[in-house]
Formats: C-alpha cells, sequence, structure tokens
C-alpha cells in the first residue's frame, strides 16, 4: 500500500465523515435520522469499503454494522434510540482516523441496535 493510497483514502473517507456531519448538523432525532438515511448509508457505504483497504479495520468493521443499520432504514424499518449512537459513532471514527483510537464500546453499543432490528 502505497503512501499516495493511504493519502488520498485518508481524504475519501475524512470528507464522507464530513458529509455525514453536515447530514447529521440538520437532525434532531430518529425520525429525522431516517428522513436522511439514504444519503448518510451513501456515504457509510463508501467508508465501510474504503477503510478496510487502507488499514483501518475498526473503522471499516463500525462502518460495516452502520451501513446495514442505515439499510434497514431505508427499507422502512423504524430504528428507536440510534439518532445518539449514530452521531457517537461519527465523532469517534473522525477521531479514529486522526490517530489510533478503540473503537470497541460504540461498536458494540451500535451492534446491540443492530440485533434488535427485524430482518
Amino acid at each position: 500500500m502505497s503512501d499516495e493510497f493511504i493519502r488520498v483514502a485518508t481524504q475519501e473517507i475524512n470528507e464522507e465523515l464530513s458529509g455525514i456531519r453536515t447530514i447529521l448538523g440538520s437532525c434532531l432525532n430518529d425520525s429525522d435520522v431516517s428522513k436522511n438515511s439514504q444519503q448518510i448509508e451513501a456515504h457509510m457505504h463508501k467508508i465501510k469499503g474504503l477503510a478496510p483497504m487502507m488499514g483501518k479495520e475498526n473503522v471499516g468493521h463500525l462502518a460495516k454494522t452502520l451501513d446495514a443499520i442505515l439499510k434497514k432504514i431505508v427499507a422502512g424499518n423504524n430504528v428507536d434510540g440510534f439518532f445518539n449512537p449514530l452521531v457517537s459513532s461519527i465523532e469517534q471514527m473522525t477521531l479514529s482516523m486522526e490517530k489510533s483510537h478503540d473503537l470497541t464500546t460504540i461498536h458494540k453499543q451500535v451492534s446491540d441496535i443492530a440485533t434488535k432490528i427485524a430482518d
């Protein structure tokens, strides 16, 4: 993996995270996330694929779980209690892109939400 690839991939992931933060800036609750879920999922899907390729497996793993939840919301599932963990996830993913940061706690919280969603 070249330094150039890492630089470009990092920039792209940071832009995707910024896009999600912009969307979340207009959200106040789960209903607002639901209304914007398709846009958020599109950003998350890119992060899910790119992060592991550049060695950020923890970011990719969290993005994969968030992406799965967002796809279910897009499909019409109602997910209560997702707004705050989503905001926290984006904050922590951003920190993890800057330096080594443990995402275990937030991933557990998000995984718990994912397991409660009907298929």
